[in-house]
């Protein structure tokens, strides 16, 4: 397995466990920096359709995104914490169960052992770990981080495929991927990252 795909389901993971914010817009900004790093080893042959590709990675989902939604929130002081899926074993157990689902999904698609195989059941472990944060947290942040996440599986599985879109369509690509996380940052500016960590209040008894 190539260390980069090993290192790239590390930061698909790790930032699950971690409740923190800062963790998830880290593992956001690695996602794209090691998916670009993928995308330059497999084009030998450079073009301008493959520089617009490791720009879109690198520059714009592996810095921007993270930074612009990052000055939003430290702007206004969030609290570090943020539970990106649920604090409990039923969660972890689900999010290691779909990677190891998705390591035998890739098996059925891709017949031949090796890196294109590996890459499959990386991407969609990043769907499918995506699809969880979304349908476990309900805060404006959080969702935004799940919609990202597939974002990126997505774009990841496209460096596997073997046609090349055109350069009108990369740039298409990116200027939607560049609107939504404008939007994502004014949506955060209006109404603020609310959920458990912004609302919390004085506790109240257990029943």
């Amino acid at each position: 397995m190539s260390p980069l795909l090993v290192a790239l389901l590390g930061v698909l993971l790790v930032p699950l466990f971690v409740a923190s914010w800062r963790s998830s817009l880290i593992g956001l900004g690695c996602q794209g920096l090691l998916m670009a790093m993928i995308a330059y080893r497999l084009d030998h042959a450079p073009t301008v359709n493959s520089w617009l590709v490791l720009t879109d990675l690198a520059v714009v989902r592996g810095l921007v995104a993270p930074f612009v939604l990052y000055a939003v929130l430290a702007a206004r002081n969030t609290p570090a914490r943020n539970d990106v899926i649920p604090p409990n074993l039923l969660s972890w157990t689900l999010a290691l169960g779909m990677v190891l689902m998705s390591f035998s999904f890739s098996e059925v698609l891709v017949h031949a052992p090796g890196e294109q195989r590996t890459l499959v059941a990386v991407a969609t472990a990043g769907i499918l770990l995506g699809f969880l944060v979304l349908a476990t947290q309900s805060d404006p942040f959080s969702q935004m981080i799940g919609a990202l996440r597939i974002e990126n599986a997505i774009a990841l599985l496209g460096l596997g495929g073997k046609a090349r879109e055109s350069i009108g369509l990369q740039l298409g690509l990116i200027g939607v991927f560049v609107a939504t996380i404008a939007f994502f940052r004014w949506y955060l500016h209006a109404v603020g990252p609310t959920g458990p960590a912004a609302d919390a209040g004085p506790e109240g008894p257990t029943i």
